[in-house]
């Protein structure tokens, strides 16, 4: 096959993977590739305070004073995961803030790996992505 018609073939594929309504293999698979990785990472750091599967464990908001019920969290944010929140609660570096012990944990596990603050950023990364596939429908 020549160059010009192997150029024009794989256009039209990717022409065909983002058309709306399609979904590309890949996407499912690094999605799910994610939020299993993720789930890893809640049951270790996570599930002590948040309970198994996102259900309410011991972690009450400090506005409400009821427990945080994590499969809910999408819809509490107006149907949108709101990724600079999640990020600014989970990075928390304040001492005494509720995540610090958390972060720290994260950052020590990383520790010593090329790209160490990178990973553990992967890390909270995934645990999104896990708290993402986790929303009640």
């Amino acid at each position: 096959m020549n160059r010009r018609l192997r150029y024009f073939l794989g256009l039209v594929a990717v022409a065909i993977a983002l058309a709306p309504g399609t979904r590309v293999r890949a996407d499912d698979e690094i999605d799910q590739s994610l939020s299993a990785a993720g789930k890893v990472h809640y049951d270790r750091y996570c599930t002590p305070c948040h309970g198994p599967g996102g259900a309410p464990g011991k972690a009450v908001s400090s506005t409400t004073k009821q427990p945080i019920d994590l499969r809910t969290y999408v819809e509490r944010h107006g149907g949108t995961f709101p990724a600079a929140d999640w990020l600014a609660v989970l990075a928390d570096a304040r001492p005494g803030g509720p995540h610090a012990a958390v972060w720290r944990s994260i950052r020590q596990a990383q520790a010593g790996t090329t790209g160490s603050s990178a990973a553990a950023r992967g890390t909270v990364g995934q645990i999104a992505r896990y708290v993402m596939s986790i929303q009640a429908k």
